[in-house]
């Protein structure tokens, strides 16, 4: 290698490597921001639909012993 091309400035695979975790940086930053700005909303689309599955958890009304 001559002297020219060992400074680490001169070879164009450093350029991409630092723009590549440049704009990946740039990214997250971006994605952390909007994330935190814009909420959520929830909202509903009708009644609520029975489940298909039983209850996890009994109910006060179940507690009931013979």
């Amino acid at each position: 290698m001559s002297t020219r091309r060992d400074r680490w400035y001169v070879v164009p695979e450093v350029w991409l490597i630092l723009i590549m975790l440049g704009a990946t940086m740039a990214g997250s930053i971006s994605l952390a921001v909007t994330a935190f700005t814009h909420r959520d909303e929830l909202r509903r689309s009708g009644p609520a639909i029975a489940a298909p599955l039983p209850p996890t958890h009994a109910h006060a009304s179940d507690d009931v012993t013979p």
